[in-house]
């Protein structure tokens, strides 16, 4: 069975969470996130359910900790249902994000939807283990699922590195926000086409850290997002 940490304050909250997912998944519980953050650094999990407003150490905080250790895939909750808070958690690297009160089927279909995509990434990335371009300078290692530039590498987030591997994979093709939604996102995540945007702006962040000349991804105005090469990809 995966192996879910659901971090939840709310003692009547939790209860309900487990309910819903223990009959399919092994459950974890941390109610702050200290406790959230010692369990992280000792076990690897699934998936994380993971509350926003949290005792000693917040959700935030938790976030990118977790992102920080690996491509665990993250569910935020939260009460709050300002654009702010959303965008905040898909910059931080979220995957998905419900604001309470929501439906447990929901939670539950969202869960299974994230559980299915890294799966699929996994058994994809081994029938094809690198991609590399310019000269090398660019590699992407799909069995380590990292990026390396200028032999440096390049710490992304799960969607980060599907996204940046899918535009790389069809380096001549400008991929619209709509294509990249239903290729990497599943139907239960977020369909906000900022979405997009936002994860390809944290790759430049990070790409632009280890040489601001870097323009990596090009956006192509009124349409989308291209891989920004002159050569073919070996």
């Amino acid at each position: 069975m995966k192996n879910i940490l659901i971090v939840e304050d709310e003692e009547y909250m939790l209860d309900l969470l487990k309910i819903h997912l223990s009959d399919e998944y092994t459950i974890t519980e941390a109610r702050d996130g200290q406790i959230a953050l010692d369990y992280i650094e000792n076990q690897v999990f699934d998936l994380v359910v993971l509350d926003i407003m949290l005792p000693h150490v917040d959700g935030w905080t938790v976030c990118e900790r977790i992102l920080q250790k690996g491509n665990t895939p993250i569910i935020m909750l939260t009460a709050r249902s300002e654009l702010y808070d959303k965008v905040k958690g898909l910059e931080l690297g979220a995957d998905d994000y419900l604001i309470k009160p929501f439906e447990f089927e929901e939670l539950k279909a969202r869960v299974k939807a994230l559980l299915r995509r890294y799966d699929h990434i996994q058994k994809r990335d081994e029938s094809n283990n690198q991609i590399t371009f310019l000269n090398g300078r660019f590699v992407i290692d799909n069995e380590s699922r990292q990026l390396s530039v200028n032999n440096q590498v390049v710490e992304l987030t799960a969607k980060e590195f599907s996204l940046l591997t899918l535009l790389a994979s069809h380096p001549q093709r400008v991929f619209t926000r709509e294509i990249l939604l239903d290729n990497i996102w599943e139907m239960y995540e977020s369909r906000d086409l900022r979405t997009v945007d936002t994860h390809v702006k944290n790759i430049r962040i990070k790409l632009k850290k280890i040489d601001k000349e870097i323009n990596l991804i090009k956006t192509v105005w009124g349409i989308g997002y291209k891989l920004n090469i002159q050569e073919d990809i070996k």
